[in-house]
């Protein structure tokens, strides 16, 4: 670990970001691997999926994923092309906060709330069972 790392002014400092090696061949890679899942799961969620929380669940993730694809690589290309403000390495700061937040939302939401509305949806189809109505 670089101990640069540690001090503030690194982070702050508006000079861009260094992708030109290793490291940023992986970020590049990270950046188009989430850009292009998001893009196949959305392709499998139209035509593969019939159950309504799961497609709750996927579309999450597919926003979720070209949404920090798509940042991921405005963010490198910034960088890239050495732009000052713009390639800052704290964008990269904000967006790994961004994704850390993201990713416990859409869990508290699979892990929590999932249940909670499946749950609710049997109740309710339970007791309109015995309320008459138009049949189905």
């Amino acid at each position: 670990m670089n101990i640069n790392m540690l001090n503030p002014m690194f982070w702050f400092s508006l000079d861009a970001a260094n992708v030109n090696g290793l490291l940023g061949k992986g970020m590049l890679g990270l950046f188009l691997f989430l850009f292009l899942v998001g893009i196949v799961c959305r392709i499998v969620l139209v035509q593969k999926t019939h159950d309504r929380y799961l497609k709750l669940i996927g579309k999450r993730v597919v926003s979720f994923c070209v949404t920090m694809g798509l940042l991921g690589l405005v963010f490198f290309f910034f960088s890239y092309e050495e732009i000052r403000l713009f390639g800052a390495r704290i964008w990269y700061a904000f967006w790994f906060i961004g994704f850390v937040v993201w990713v416990a939302v859409i869990a508290r939401f699979a892990l929590k709330d999932i249940p909670s509305l499946r749950e609710k949806n049997i109740k309710e189809h339970a007791k309109s069972k015995y309320i008459p109505g138009r049949k189905k």
